[in-house]
């Protein structure tokens, strides 16, 4: 599948999902709209835009809103972008107002205010692409009260549609912004209702509210001019909500390259605004922070620092005359609407956006393999090596993709747990091209356990074609102030297989074939005095296959040292979901015991369960005369022979 038709698809289940969430009210809300109808004014800002800015007004202009006007400002291009808005502006209502220099976003927003004439005044960046619908809800959201002054859209990443760029944004304690539900999927994310700030790409302001606040600070080349009149309004008296209905998705254009450039205009806007809004109790606070986080900070880091604080020195008489000039904005920023933290960098903890690349995807995800990165959907974070094993962590929630070129019998994962429980993981595969996209087409819950490394196989009946494959942990486990990530797992591979081999009648631990016999819930291989065996979890399984009936197994196995004295042995037939054997080992000795056990099985392949309701840890030599060992452990097994 090329990435065209996949973003595609993927915005027929964003459609899906969101008729989901809120499908009847999403129509009261827009009727209401349409009827009031006030006159809206859309403001594209752009600067060498001639890639993007043709589709920017394209969608624009095909919106469903009657009543608006497009404004398009050109801040100085040396490229074709003026000559593309004018043609655009043959085609409707689209007024052109041009720069003759390039002199950055809040002076072209500025340029464009003067222009619009609308009761309600929105801005969309160049390389952001406006559903049919958006201005139709953005404008529903100013129903929700006469104080209502901004409107934050939602705004996805266009080559990752079902995953929110923000929908909104907070700062912290030392001014740092970050857009609220960056990089989550839309699936799970809970949308915030108020927000400090409007993201830039889809803004919307009251024209009543836009007269209160004053024009963008055009001292702001670009970065936190966004951030900057979020506070505004709410110092003005008015609110910010978010509109979690009103989507544009974001190309980006370069502009989230983290260059230099970028790094020096962020650090000295951000501290610009704190200056202009903090009180001037808290500055002080803020003062030590900043020192230290410079004196912490890397040599290249701490010179764009310095060079942040020359540029605030040498512009501070502005600074001080436009903190002059809000003193009569007296009300309070919410509390709630500003996160409590002083890092440095901010948000911490957060994955990092994901580009995938759906022509690149196979049936094999190997997190050892640099091109696995062009198969990951969201929430991996950066690829780390313990133990010289090449595996991923993920957050809550993740998604990677998969094409299956062949009908696949088993899927085979290895991954490591988080080193407290998070509730298991709950795995789920569905195919996005299917009549019914979003319902699974194979789910499972894998149990959190006392294991690092886990190898687990699963019978799974898919044909070919390419699946989503999502992962969701009940709670993260996190690490401060080491690790401030919210941790799900750490995937090493997964692999969906076409067929397999083992060896027909049982299982034996100490041969390599075994390897590929377990299901799940087993520890390492270790020796016992020349006898090989695995240690079960609290619940194990193994594959095995028979060539004719069976009316017995003689199982190998011994007991930990306690508190468990009974283990719960089934087997099911593979694809069945119900056993149709069962029997109980009782402890009777702490050696290895050989048991026959009576059964009768047809042929055919089976999954053998092993259960224990209480496990065994002895993290600790105090506790027993056995070595320490902060697994928790089940049954050991070493061989099961079918006759």
């Amino acid at each position: 599948m090329d990435s065209q038709r996949w973003t595609a698809e993927q915005r027929k289940l964003r459609e899906l999902m969101r008729s989901q969430r809120h499908g009847h009210d999403r129509g009261a809300r827009l009727a209401g709209a349409a009827a009031a109808s006030p006159l809206a004014s859309v403001i594209v800002v752009c600067w060498n835009s001639a890639d993007v800015l043709g589709r920017c007004l394209d969608q624009l202009l095909a919106q469903d809103y009657a009543n608006y006007e497009l404004v398009v400002v050109d801040d100085g291009s040396q490229d074709d972008t003026l000559a593309i808005a004018r043609r655009a502006a043959a085609r409707g209502a689209v007024h052109v107002v041009r720069s003759p220099l390039n002199c950055g976003c809040p002076h072209a927003r500025n340029l464009g205010l003067e222009r619009a004439r609308g009761e309600i005044v929105a801005f969309v960046d160049a390389d952001g692409f406006a559903a049919v619908d958006w201005l139709s809800n953005v404008v529903a959201a100013f129903d929700a009260g006469p104080d209502v002054g901004g409107v934050a859209s939602t705004v996805f990443y266009a080559d990752n549609p079902l995953v929110i760029n923000g929908a909104g944004g907070t700062v912290n304690r030392q001014g740092w912004s970050a857009d609220l539900s960056m990089n989550e999927p839309y699936e799970t994310a809970e949308l915030a209702d108020e927000a400090l700030y409007p993201m830039g790409c889809g803004m919307a302001f009251r024209r009543a509210a836009l007269e209160r606040a004053g024009p963008f600070d055009d001292r702001m080349v670009n970065y936190y001019d966004d951030v900057d009149y979020g506070i505004r309004l709410w110092r003005a008296g008015y609110r910010v909500v978010v509109a979690p209905d009103a989507w544009v998705d974001h190309g980006l254009s370069g502009a989230d390259a983290e260059t230099e450039r970028r790094r020096l205009l962020c650090e000295r806007h951000r501290v610009r605004v704190v200056l202009k809004h903090a009180s001037v109790r808290s500055l002080g606070r803020w003062a030590v922070h900043e020192a230290w986080a410079t004196l912490r900070a890397d040599t290249r880091r701490r010179r764009v620092k310095l060079r942040a604080m020359a540029w605030n020195a040498r512009n501070l008489a502005s600074t001080l005359a436009e903190r002059r000039r809000l003193r009569h904005l007296t009300a309070q920023v919410p509390a709630q609407l500003v996160d409590r933290s002083w890092g440095d960098r901010f948000p911490a903890g957060l994955p990092p956006r994901r580009t995938p690349r759906p022509q690149s995807a196979s049936n094999v995800l190997d997190m050892a393999e640099a091109r696995s990165e062009e198969q990951l959907l969201y929430g991996w974070f950066t690829l780390e090596r313990p133990g010289g094993r090449a595996q991923r962590w993920t957050g809550v929630h993740a998604g990677a993709l998969m094409r299956l070129q062949a009908p696949t019998s088993w899927l085979v994962l290895s991954y490591s747990n988080a080193p407290v429980d998070t509730g298991g993981i709950d795995l789920r595969i569905r195919r996005p091209d299917a009549a019914e996209p979003l319902l699974d087409v194979w789910s499972a819950h894998l149990p959190w356990r006392a294991m690092e490394h886990c190898r687990e196989r699963h019978p799974v009946a898919l044909t070919t074609g390419d699946y989503e494959v999502l992962f969701s942990v009940r709670r993260g486990w996190s690490d401060p102030p080491r690790d401030t990530r919210s941790l799900g797992f750490a995937l090493e591979r997964m692999c969906f297989e076409e067929s397999y081999e083992i060896p027909t009648g049982g299982v034996d631990m100490s041969s390599p074939a075994a390897s590929g016999q377990l299901v799940c819930g087993w520890f390492a291989a270790e020796d016992d005095h020349g006898r090989e065996f695995r240690w079960a979890s609290a619940h194990a399984a193994v594959l095995v296959r028979l060539e004719r009936e069976a009316g017995s197994a003689l199982l190998t196995y011994r007991f930990p040292p306690g508190p468990n004295e009974r283990v719960a042995v089934s087997a099911r037939p593979l694809g069945a979901r119900e056993a149709v054997w069962s029997t109980e080992l009782v402890r009777r000795a702490p050696d290895w015991q050989e048991q026959t056990l009576a059964l009768h099985l047809a042929a055919g392949e089976y999954v053998v369960s092993f259960d224990a309701p209480t496990t065994w840890s002895n993290p600790d030599r105090r506790d027993s005369g056995e070595r320490a060992d902060g697994r928790e452990l089940g049954l050991a097994v070493a061989a099961l022979a079918f006759g």
